[in-house]
């Protein structure tokens, strides 16, 4: 066994006599990657408003929010996640894996989606008072708004274009034939970081926002891929490629965060935050793995938390301003705001993600059905 191999975490053996859910702590890794993501915008309010400046509380926020970016390390948790979960569900040996997928996906996303869109319009433009007419609200419902040059209502909206990106390519993938093949899909992987050290360099040189954040999410989502190849399914090559894969992004990341991000000196901040977030997944689905009723039913409602929670912030700061409540703690802000968001997201769980997802299940079994009794003639070639 060379050294790399000994340095991948092994996965903690089952305890004897009890039954899991064997992919109960990706529940957990979605839910602490979602209130990472609060933390980080709260901990960024607190700051740059003046309201921590001293003390141990005021320390956490700086390591969080400026040495650390915690909403960059939850959102790349997300991909990884994405990566180590989604694809799989085109290879399960149903009849049509692309329709059912593309179903799947569709009502797993956009309905919630869809309940988030005016309460960030009314929170974020109608009440400051800037401008989000008809063409800004088209384009927000079909997730791709940044992709024609349009704002998104809600800032963390950004994150759910690049997954409608991993979906396509996974499609593009299973249908070329090599959702399967771990040595390509690493040649892909590769080739993103590629492009995206040429678009960190161009970047640098010309100023334009080029999609390196893209090519990097990609990158951890195929990462993901091969990480549940050996993880799950068992398949050794899948652990070399992985283990090769994590080592190139490692050396990658600083040189194309530098050359990206140089000039906004924020390089090592986002070099921090992916190797942060790298090794908790790596850790969290081996050595650390922890699961139980409670992280789980975070993990089922993040999406929901993960949409509404910038609202949330806003509603609660506005309700209690941090500014006229200095007595109180900035971290029980913070965690209020969590619990809160929790709240929301579980009733939008309960209301329309639950149903949206049965939905979208009766309506491939009721295509399958049309499908079994459709006449040979019928068919249309």
């Amino acid at each position: 066994m060379s050294n790399l191999d000994a340095a991948i975490p092994s996965p903690a053996p089952t305890p004897k006599g009890k039954r899991v859910n064997r992919l109960g702590y990706i529940d957990t890794i979605r839910g602490l990657a979602a209130l990472v993501v609060i933390y980080f915008h709260m901990a960024r309010y607190f700051v740059e408003n003046g309201l921590s400046t001293v003390g141990i509380e005021h320390a956490a926020f700086i390591a969080g929010a400026y040495m650390i970016d915690f909403g960059k390390a939850g959102v790349a948790l997300f991909f990884i996640v994405s990566g180590f979960v989604v694809p799989f569900s085109l290879l399960r040996g149903k009849r049509y894996p692309v329709r059912d997928f593309c179903i799947s996906r569709f009502f797993r996303l956009y309905p919630a989606y869809w309940l988030s869109i005016p309460f960030g319009i009314y929170f974020f433009f109608v009440v400051p008072g800037a401008p989000f007419g008809l063409v800004q609200l088209l384009a927000n419902l079909t997730m791709l708004q940044q992709f024609v040059g349009q704002p998104n209502a809600i800032g963390v909206y950004w994150t759910l274009q690049i997954e409608l990106v991993f979906y396509a390519l996974c499609v593009a993938l299973y249908r070329l034939g090599k959702l399967r093949d771990v040595r390509f899909l690493f040649v892909t992987a590769v080739t993103m970081m590629a492009i995206g050290l040429g678009a960190a360099v161009l970047r640098g040189l010309t100023g334009k926002g080029l999609p390196i954040a893209l090519l990097l999410a990609l990158t951890l989502m195929l990462f993901g891929m091969l990480w549940r190849f050996w993880l799950v399914e068992g398949d050794e090559a899948s652990r070399r490629h992985a283990k090769w894969l994590a080592v190139l992004f490692i050396i990658a990341v600083p040189v194309i965060s530098y050359l990206g991000y140089g000039v906004e000196g924020a390089w090592y901040r986002y070099t921090a935050s992916y190797y942060v977030a790298l090794a908790v997944f790596l850790l969290m689905t081996t050595r650390w793995r922890v699961s139980g009723a409670v992280f789980q039913y975070l993990g089922r409602v993040s999406y929901s938390v993960y949409l509404f929670a910038p609202v949330v912030q806003d509603v609660v700061v506005r309700a209690l301003p941090p500014a006229a409540h200095r007595a109180i703690s900035p971290h029980l802000y913070v965690v209020a705001i969590m619990l809160a968001s929790v709240a929301v997201a579980s009733i939008c769980y309960v209301l329309i993600e639950k149903p949206a997802i049965a939905l979208g299940k009766r309506l491939s079994a009721r295509l399958d059905h049309g499908e079994r009794f459709r006449s040979p003639s019928s068919e249309v070639i």
